[in-house]
């Protein structure tokens, strides 16, 4: 009697811990991630965009160089990320930017060649959602152009990004 009391009680209680193991709602991602595709934005960079995800704290590096004969234009991104929410099919975070935008242009009525360069910085929240692929969207506050002397701005910042995950 007492080994089928004891058969009873262990089934049971193995039968009850798997139900309940399934039915778990627990939907946090915590891994690594590496994700590649475009970003556009005034203080996160323009271009082909790199995106890698450790845990909490991610980096994401975005450029495109453009060279014609009388025209060249290069856009550099290196933003910091900190993950406040990340869940299967979403992610808020924070961002911190910088953006470095070279431009030389010649004009054919000009004989000059026009250089210049400006330097971005912004930070703000950002919200991503997907799986596979990833659409973010960041809004945030920017300094614009803070190299450039008594030509700086402080404006609204809006970035936008198209990642697909490796």
């Amino acid at each position: 009697m007492k080994t089928l009391t004891s058969l009873f009680f262990a089934l049971f209680f193995l039968t009850t811990v798997s139900l309940n193991a399934q039915n778990a709602d627990n939907n946090d991602v915590v891994h690594r991630s590496n994700e590649l595709g475009f970003n556009i934005g005034s203080t996160t960079g323009m271009g082909l965009a790199f995106r890698h995800w450790s845990n909490k704290f991610g980096v994401q590096l975005a450029a495109i160089p453009i060279k014609a004969n009388d025209f060249q234009f290069v856009s550099g991104g290196l933003t910091g990320l900190y993950s406040i929410t990340n869940k299967k099919y979403h992610r808020f975070f924070l961002y911190l930017g910088n953006h470095v935008l070279i431009t030389n242009d010649q004009f054919f009525y000009e004989d000059e060649v026009q250089s210049e360069i400006k330097y971005n910085v912004g930070f703000g929240t950002g919200f991503e959602v997907g799986k596979s692929v990833r659409f973010n969207i960041m809004l945030g506050y920017g300094a614009y152009n803070i190299l450039g002397g008594s030509d700086y701005k402080l404006l609204p910042a809006i970035e936008t990004g198209l990642y697909f995950k490796l």
